[in-house]
C-alpha cells in the first residue's frame, strides 16, 4: 500500500518535472531564453525547493535546454560560437561588476530603470518587426557575424553587448535572454533567428559555469534536472524548429510583446 504511494507520488512528480521542462524549454527555444524565469519558481511552488536549490538545479536545466536550442539554430546556420564566446565573457564581467554593487542601489529603483529599458526595446522591436511585414524593411538583412565577430569596432560591441546584459542580469535577478536579444538585434543588428540562437550560444558557458559553482555548494539536484532536462530538451527542439520556420517580422513581434509583458510585471511588483 505505502509502496503503491510511493511509486504514485514519484511518477506525478516526474510528470510535473517534465511539463515544468516543457513548457520552459519550448519558450527558450521559441524566443531564445533561458527559461530559468520560470523554472526557479516551478521549483520553488511545485517541490518547495529554497532559492538557492531552485537556482542551482535550473541552471543544470537551462544548460540542457539551450544546448539543444543551438543544434537546432545552428542546422540554420544562425549560430557564430565566435561572437557567442565574445558576449559571454562580457557578459561574466558584467555579472560580476552589477553583483559588487547591487546592494547599493534601491531595488525600486532598478525595477523602474529596467522596467523603461524593456518597454522601449519591446516597443521598438515590435515595431520594426511591424516594419519587416508590412514595408519589407530587413533589419539589416542577413547580417554576417563573423565579420562583427573577427573585426575591432565588432568585438568591441559583442563585449559591450555582454557586459550590459550580465551587469543587467545580475543586478535585478533576470535571465540574460530578455536583455540579450534586445542588445543583439539593437547594438549589433542581428536578424531576430541568429539573435536568438547567438543568445542561447552564450548562455551554455555562463550556465555551466553557474551549475558548476552551485554543484560545489550542493545545491544541484540531479535527478530533478535530469527529469525537467528531458522536457526541456524537448521543448527547446519544438520551440527552436518553430522559431526557424517563422518570419522574422512576426518572431519580432512576438518577442517585443513578450518584453512589453516583462516590462509590465516588473513594474508592478512591489518587492
Amino acid at each position: 500500500m505505502f509502496e503503491f504511494l510511493k511509486k504514485k507520488t514519484r511518477y506525478r512528480t516526474a510528470v510535473i518535472l517534465v511539463s515544468i521542462g516543457l513548457f520552459s524549454g519550448a519558450l527558450g527555444g521559441l524566443l531564445g531564453l533561458g527559461g530559468g524565469a520560470f523554472v526557479v519558481p516551478a521549483l520553488v511552488f511545485f517541490l518547495a525547493f529554497d532559492q538557492h536549490r531552485a537556482h542551482g538545479t535550473s541552471l543544470a536545466i537551462v544548460l540542457a535546454m539551450s544546448i539543444s536550442g543551438v543544434i537546432v539554430y545552428s542546422f540554420h546556420h544562425y549560430i557564430d560560437l565566435l561572437l557567442a564566446l565574445e558576449i559571454a565573457i562580457g557578459g561574466i564581467a558584467g555579472a560580476l561588476v552589477g553583483g559588487g554593487i547591487v546592494n547599493r542601489i534601491k531595488s525600486r529603483v532598478l525595477r523602474r530603470m529596467f522596467s523603461i529599458f524593456l518597454l522601449a526595446a519591446g516597443i521598438k522591436m515590435s515595431v520594426d518587426g511591424y516594419k519587416m511585414l508590412h514595408y519589407v524593411l530587413l533589419d539589416g538583412g542577413h547580417t554576417t557575424t563573423a565579420l562583427a565577430a573577427t573585426q575591432g569596432a565588432g568585438i568591441l560591441l559583442a563585449l559591450g553587448a555582454g557586459v550590459l546584459t550580465g551587469f543587467l542580469s545580475s543586478l535585478l535577478g533576470v535571465g540574460g535572454g530578455i536583455v540579450m536579444v534586445p542588445m543583439l538585434t539593437m547594438m549589433l543588428h542581428l536578424p531576430q533567428q541568429q539573435a536568438q540562437g547567438i543568445s542561447l550560444a552564450a548562455m551554455m558557458p555562463i550556465a555551466f559555469t553557474g551549475m558548476l559553482k552551485h554543484h560545489s555548494l550542493g545545491n544541484v539536484d540531479l535527478r530533478v534536472a535530469k527529469w525537467a532536462s528531458l522536457g526541456a530538451v524537448t521543448g527547446a527542439i519544438v520551440g527552436a524548429s518553430i522559431a526557424n520556420c517563422l518570419d522574422p517580422g512576426r518572431l519580432k513581434i512576438a518577442f517585443g510583446v513578450f518584453v512589453v509583458a516583462m516590462a509590465a510585471f516588473m513594474a508592478a511588483k512591489r518587492k
